[in-house]
């Protein structure tokens, strides 16, 4: 089977970014595996030349996105997906997200089935838009999708969220199957710190950085021993960057709360390996991968009740949830995880029994299995 992958993929060298290219790589990965199978990669990119790489079994095309990719529907960069799908004629294109990947998979005409990781109509209400030009910009990006979901047929829920989000398209055919993790989160020596938190996640308004920032500077006093570590990008949101490291100068925390950036995978397993906790304060969420990383690798995660993760984090299971934009609540689960240590390690054999669905191999199966179906092949 030829499978023609549509989303963002990293060059050779280059750091995953976000969990929509954690999802294409892995995938990729363990197709690349399968005898049976073929495995070509398309990504488009604002920077850089076009170029083809081959590594393995996997050739990755990365096309060059135009100055202001929205024009005329993602005209270009659809067009150049189009070109390269009817060049490799696949027997099916799995496109991942809502916009021109998803366009371009369905312009083909080829069998295509499409990932929904997020829901951009929701994600707009809370864009915290830093001008009329973002704010549009967004508005835009909910009506492609609505747009796009309107002729769709063959969609992946990630999250039973998903469903419920886009429950008002009824001719929708759905198949459930999570977000994979690469199998070497589910090979982490745990070696926990007492003490030591991690928010794998990146510094942007609807990850709420600045609310965990707050939360832990309440309780920062009664643990003085506790850190803070942040891993993720800080460069897309700079205002709300600084107002995070604000919060932080305020409560005297600098020595306390570090920002790591974006890590590559090895940097960001070790972190896993020695976090006592996980946590993600979001205002906005669909299925994080960074929450299945952290269960793969054991770790109790406190998050917020919004989207698919509930879905997610059985509360005092596998963590605790608390309610989204409630400083005070997110200061209490840290201050219940910090002082019953005892909690956080009945909590961690959970966790691993959890992510057991995210294995790459459960994962693999349901997709292949609805490839054949969709393909015909």
């Amino acid at each position: 089977m030829r499978i023609l992958l549509f989303g963002p993929y990293p060059r050779r060298g280059e750091k995953i970014s976000g969990g929509i290219m954690a999802v294409v790589h892995t995938l990729a990965q363990g197709m690349a595996q399968r005898p049976d199978t073929q495995v070509i990669v398309a990504s488009a990119s604002s920077f850089g030349p076009e170029v083809v790489e081959t590594r393995g079994n996997i050739i990755h095309h990365r096309l060059l996105i135009p100055p202001r990719p929205r024009s005329r529907w993602h005209g270009k960069i659809r067009h150049k997906l189009v070109t390269l799908a009817h060049t490799v004629h696949p027997d099916i294109i799995h496109a991942h997200g809502t916009a021109y990947y998803a366009n371009a998979a369905l312009d083909s005409g080829f069998p295509a089935v499409i990932t929904a990781h997020g829901v951009v109509y929701e994600e707009a209400k809370r864009s915290s838009a830093r001008n009329f030009k973002a704010w549009l910009a967004w508005q835009y990006d909910a009506y492609v999708e609505k747009k796009l979901l309107q002729r769709a047929q063959h969609l992946i829920a990630i999250s039973p969220y998903i469903r419920q989000a886009f429950a008002r398209y009824p001719h929708l055919q759905w198949t459930d199957i999570p977000n994979p993790v690469d199998d070497r989160f589910f090979r982490i020596v745990q070696q926990p710190e007492p003490e030591r938190l991690l928010v794998p996640a990146r510094v942007i308004p609807r990850k709420g950085t600045d609310l965990i920032l707050q939360a832990f500077a309440q309780i920062a006093h009664q643990f003085p021993k506790a850190s803070l570590r942040i891993a993720g990008e800080t460069t897309s949101f700079p205002d709300f960057v600084q107002r995070c490291q604000s919060i932080v100068q305020k409560h005297q925390l600098a020595q306390r709360v570090h920002f790591l950036g974006s890590l590559q995978p090895q940097a960001l397993m070790e972190e896993y390996s020695r976090a006592s906790c996980v946590i993600l304060p979001a205002r906005q969420e669909t299925a994080p991968v960074v929450i299945e990383e952290a269960m793969a690798a054991g770790c109790p995660v406190i998050a917020t009740r919004v989207g698919g993760v509930p879905w997610m984090v059985a509360h005092q299971r596998t963590g605790l949830l608390v309610q989204p934009e409630n400083v005070s609540a997110l200061a209490a689960a840290l201050k219940r995880t910090l002082g019953k240590p005892h909690e956080l390690r009945a909590w961690r054999q959970q966790t691993v029994q959890a992510a057991q669905q995210y294995k790459i191999d459960a994962v693999l199966a349901k997709t292949l299995t609805l490839y054949h179906q969709i393909s015909h092949v």
